[in-house]
């Protein structure tokens, strides 16, 4: 009897929330029969929405019941057993927001907006020159190989300033790469990067990159666009770039070092640079795809 009634309520729809416009606009889930939905909507202090923030639920014993990361629109919605839960919402340049609320069979509770403060800890760095430090910095690639397989290789030999303006804004990052330094641990693929087939050394022994402007987007997030001129040909580019922040270094050989670090990432089309991977593949040599994703791990000590 009570599995017919069951059944019954979930050919009809009796008991359960059907998809309903929010506030927003935006659609909602249907309601189990046995949990309630949560939703939110995350923004930052200047009302900017904030995609990619990570929200965790957890139940009154801190066990975790949901996660998962804000859509583009700043969204995050879940269907939760009902109880009174913590929530937390975490972002890249932002402090953590917390807060409990109660979650009801078959209803839906909405949180609203969250609004994320920025986090202190991410000061921007003092107006200055900073130099990449050597030896704590990777600017690695990533590769496909014949879309076979992937290929991991690095630049071991490079140099590269930040000249942080008063406005960060207006601050500027060069970068100049020794092309022969190249290394993806085969000798013998190394050699070919190193032909006219990719980087031509001979006539272009080096890789420049010069900033043209810095953009925030949210937070931590900025976006670096620039020129990066490889064979003799220059073409736009955009660093996708997480800010760090910065600290002072004390050790041995480092008296208070004042250094800032990122994260960026961009990905690189070879034909952009006159590389043609159509015809080294016609000669059946096994190369890499067409696209190449670059990562760079920076770390930059204050000159002055």
């Amino acid at each position: 009897m009570i599995f017919a009634k069951l059944r019954r309520r979930r050919s009809t729809g009796e008991g359960t929330h059907r998809p309903e416009r929010n506030g927003s606009g935006a659609f909602l889930p249907p309601t189990p029969l046995d949990s309630g939905v949560l939703s939110c909507q995350v923004h930052d202090e200047r009302g900017t929405l904030v995609p990619g923030a990570t929200v965790t639920v957890v139940d009154r014993f801190n066990k975790e019941i949901a996660q998962g990361d804000t859509d583009t629109y700043g969204y995050f919605v879940a269907a939760l057993p009902p109880g009174t839960h913590k929530v937390s919402v975490v972002a890249g340049g932002y402090r953590r927001f917390s807060t409990r609320t109660e979650v009801r069979v078959n209803q839906h509770t909405s949180i609203g907006g969250v609004e994320l403060k920025a986090d202190d800890s991410l000061e921007l760095p003092q107006p200055g020159v900073y130099r990449f430090d050597p030896y704590h910095t990777e600017i690695r690639f990533v590769a496909q190989h014949v879309g076979m397989s992937k290929i991991h290789g690095m630049f071991k030999n490079f140099d590269g300033l930040i000249h942080v303006a008063p406005n960060f804004a207006d601050s500027r990052v060069e970068v100049v790469i020794e092309a022969a330094s190249v290394d993806t641990g085969v000798e013998m693929r190394d050699t070919h990067l190193r032909s006219a087939d990719f980087f031509d050394v001979e006539n272009y022994p080096k890789l420049y990159f010069r900033s043209e402007r810095l953009t925030q987007l949210r937070g931590d997030r900025w976006t670096i666009s620039g020129n990066l001129t490889l064979r003799g040909h220059s073409t736009n580019v955009q660093l996708d770039t997480t800010y760090l922040g910065q600290r002072k270094w004390q050790g041995p050989g480092f008296d208070g070092d004042l250094r800032v670090a990122a994260l960026a990432t961009t990905t690189l089309r070879r034909e952009d640079y006159s590389v043609n991977w159509q015809a080294t593949l016609a000669k059946g040599i096994a190369v890499v795809g067409p696209t190449i994703d670059i990562q760079l791990g920076v770390q930059a000590v204050h000159e002055g």
